[in-house]
């Protein structure tokens, strides 16, 4: 198989990312394509959907190899789990699947972009298909999940810095680090986290998070 496109995303690197699609609406993410005959009659169609499917590699766990067991972040690395029975990036094809809301399609003058939000994926991630999601068969509201049933809890996030003035990033960073993406080891720790173009270091305190420095680094596109 090769990649049809790339994403970019506003993650680059695997630290901070969401660790389950459509938890961060505000987390977009961007495929661009050829615009020749093929592209340009492939995406027919596609505004009809809300949802899509993205078959991508875990690209960047390809060198840790294969693992039959694996320690699912839910429980804090304390717990062993199937590959089989997890989302875990170690498996033997490395293969990952994710849905995500589609936003827009622009057909450009050199290239055709597909708009996409709610990745979990790292920027440059390669992306092997697309795929409409489709409620009746994708959906099914009697299926069980065992503990991974509900919904991660998004944890208070309050600012010790100046916040950025763009409201979507500062969302998108407060939602991140919500979701506490510290290992399981070392939580009293200071963690560092690259976010939409900013450098931003945070801190658990008491009952919540606090972000103690955020660092503009580059523009960020988005959409």
């Amino acid at each position: 198989m090769k990649p049809i496109t790339f994403i970019e995303t506003p993650f680059v690197e695997k630290f901070g990312i969401p660790r389950q699609p459509l938890l961060v609406n505000e987390a977009w993410g961007r495929m661009d394509f050829p615009k020749n005959d093929f592209f340009a009659e492939a995406f027919r169609g596609l505004e009809n959907f809300s949802h899509l499917w993205l078959i991508f590699s875990f690209h960047e766990a390809i060198e840790e190899g294969v693992k039959a067991l694996v320690r699912p972040p839910r429980f804090g690395g304390d717990s062993k789990w199937g590959v089989f029975a997890t989302r875990s990036p170690h498996r033997p094809n490395h293969l990952g699947l994710s849905v995500v809301r589609f936003k827009k399609l622009e057909f450009l003058a050199d290239k055709i972009s597909l708009w996409v939000e709610g990745v979990d994926l790292v920027s440059g991630t390669p992306i092997f298909d697309i795929k409409p999601y489709l409620p009746y068969a994708d959906a099914v509201n009697e299926a069980r999940a065992g503990v991974f049933q509900d919904m991660p809890e998004f944890k208070k996030v309050e600012w010790s810095c100046v916040a950025p003035d763009d409201e979507e990033i500062r969302i998108l960073i407060e939602k991140v680090i919500g979701l506490d993406p510290r290992p399981s080891f070392d939580k009293d720790e200071s963690f560092g986290v690259s976010i939409a173009g900013y450098n931003v270091r945070f801190q658990w305190q008491e009952s919540g998070f606090m972000i103690l420095e955020c660092k503009h680094t580059h523009p960020e596109k988005k959409i």
